[in-house]
């Protein structure tokens, strides 16, 4: 009995010290970014090590080129856009008539919006501090894109943002539940930087999600895997 309830009070005591998605975020983005897209900045040696395995300037591009071409004059939102790095890229290269952007962390926000501002491309984008799981509309828009995003949504939380998009275009990034050495190195990591939340999800458990009228593609570009309900994507 006395090991059960230490157990519990261990869990509880690990959960008051878990930080908000927020909390996490504010904390990690620059390391994150700075690591990632190979910036001048401090980095962690932990975030050095973990920019190998993850492919971010490469999925950055494999995305632009997917969904570029169809962006001219268009309006696209993009969740969980960090620094702005493929925001920033998609508007300077094709044109769109305007991206948006939603992001956790007001750090990154006032990121992105300082450097839209240094590449006068400001008035080409729009900005929201927001945690999306808390939404229930976006503005009017024509695609919706994410890319590590969906790795941080549960169950509920994955259901709840189809519903929103309905049937307009969406392409996201993902990495599939399975049995892996990535998958075995993600999870250390995760559990090393304390992340409050991050999921990895099945073929089938990401139908499910989808509402059933709507198609769903699963493509596989230059080693990365996305899901799209638009044949003009892939």
């Amino acid at each position: 009995m006395a090991i059960i309830l230490s157990q519990q009070l261990k869990i509880c005591y690990d959960e008051r010290l878990m930080p908000t998605q927020k909390e996490y975020w504010d904390k990690k983005i620059r390391d994150w970014s700075y690591a990632s897209y190979k910036k001048i900045g401090q980095t962690s040696l932990i975030e050095k090590i973990a920019s190998f395995f993850r492919a971010v300037e490469t999925r950055k591009e494999v995305t632009l080129k997917l969904i570029g071409p169809k962006a001219k004059n268009k309006t696209i939102v993009e969740l969980g856009c960090g620094m702005g790095e493929f925001a920033m890229g998609l508007v300077m290269r094709y044109k769109p008539k305007k991206v948006i952007v939603y992001d956790i962390s007001e750090i990154a926000i006032k990121s992105v919006k300082k450097d839209a501002k240094k590449l006068e491309i400001l008035s080409k984008m729009e900005f929201y501090t927001a945690d999306v799981t808390t939404i229930d509309k976006f503005p009017q828009f024509d695609l919706v894109v994410g890319l590590g995003f969906i790795e941080y949504l549960n169950p509920q939380q994955m259901e709840k943002l189809f519903a929103i998009i309905g049937d307009k275009p969406f392409l996201f990034s993902y990495f599939e539940k399975k049995l892996s050495f990535y998958n075995l190195l993600h999870k250390i990591y995760i559990s090393m930087q304390k992340c409050p939340g991050a999921y990895k999800y099945s073929k089938k458990e990401i139908r499910a999600f989808i509402p059933q009228k709507l198609k769903l593609y699963f493509v596989k570009k230059n080693g990365l895997q996305f899901i799209t309900n638009s044949i003009k994507i892939r």
